[in-house]
């Protein structure tokens, strides 16, 4: 018998341990399952002696485990598993919602990641994700959401122009004077650029002078009307020059300009007057061919979008310094003129 305990000695204690394992799993399992979980739980033992025992912590973590997680979206770009991404600038990693530094001037970080758009991408505000037609700086000077297929910033706002497209006339006149021989006062102006000559059977342009009466247009000049004559005389020097005006308006839009008689004073100078008739305005939505449109005062112009599920109907209202003016809904709206 001694030698088979020596000889199982191994044995033995592997069977002594697996059982008081198992017993110690039965009572933890007991007291898990059985006993009830709230409060405290109490039985009765021997000698009538009652045994106060606490909730089971391990009854608390099974009832958790049974519970579906729910994962809340974060608003930092991150997910569960992978952290939001960090940008590689100068040598380091750097925070983009930590600061105030835009990656993309002028558009904040936290637009891109409010609206799940790539911010580590250098031409972001170039593309275009949801093909509307705009780009990202587009959306954002607009104030409209990215990703949402039926917001659109203001058509009008891809229209352009260059100089080459406006048709326009530009003027440069002297006024010679008055001449009353007829018992009319007829203003003499002299055209320094060859017009047009209506009173002449030959058809070619030249710069002969040109007699117009109030009311009438220049011959050569039909946007261009004399309106009134200002007479003003001014001493320079001790001596007097005739600084008497003409005064003509321009019947596209009502604009009035004063030509100064010609004289000798140095202060004397020609005035250079442009008149617009018409433009070709360009669309083109970001990813479509463009489109022209030739308009004149008082058109209209239809835009939609690329898929033509959103539309607006704009009129040419006039010509500014500033650019061209057009009117939608009793408001005015600027399209710039190009740079120069």
């Amino acid at each position: 018998m001694k030698s088979y305990l020596t000889q199982n000695y191994d044995r033995l204690l592997l069977w002594i341990g697996g059982s008081l394992l198992l017993i110690s799993l039965l009572v933890v399992m007991y007291f898990c399952f059985i006993t009830p979980p709230s409060g405290t739980s109490s039985f009765q033992a021997k000698g009538n002696a009652s045994l106060t025992i606490p909730a089971s912590k391990g009854a608390s973590a099974l009832d958790r485990l049974g519970k579906v997680a729910s994962w809340n979206a974060r608003t930092d770009g991150a997910s569960p598993f992978v952290s939001r991404p960090y940008i590689l600038k100068e040598g380091k990693l750097f925070d983009p919602l930590n600061g105030s530094e835009p990656l993309h001037p002028p558009v904040p970080n936290q637009w891109f990641v409010e609206h799940q758009l790539d911010y580590a991408d250098v031409d972001i505000l170039t593309k275009d994700p949801k093909g509307k037609g705009f780009t990202l700086l587009e959306e954002f000077n607009a104030g409209t959401d990215p990703n949402n297929p039926h917001q659109f910033p203001p058509l009008y706002k891809k229209l352009t122009y260059a100089d080459s497209d406006l048709s326009k006339n530009t003027y440069r006149f002297d006024f010679l004077g008055v001449d009353d021989s007829e018992g009319v006062k007829k203003y003499q102006l002299r055209p320094l650029t060859p017009l047009p000559n209506p009173t002449r059977k030959e058809s070619k342009a030249d710069t002969t002078s040109r007699s117009v009466a109030i009311g009438e247009a220049i011959p050569g000049a039909p946007t261009l009307k004399v309106v009134d004559y200002l007479e003003k005389k001014k001493t320079i020097n001790d001596t007097e020059y005739d600084f008497s005006e003409l005064v003509l308006e321009n019947t596209l839009t009502g604009k009035r300009i004063n030509l100064t008689q010609k004289n000798i004073s140095k202060e004397y100078h020609t005035t250079t007057i442009t008149t617009i008739e018409g433009v070709t305005l360009h669309y083109q939505l970001t990813g479509a061919p463009d489109q022209t449109f030739p308009l004149k005062r008082g058109d209209e112009i239809p835009l939609a979008s690329l898929d033509k599920s959103f539309s607006e109907i704009y009129k040419l209202k006039d010509f500014s310094d500033e650019g061209i003016l057009l009117e939608k809904d009793g408001a005015t709206l600027l399209v710039k003129a190009p740079a120069e």
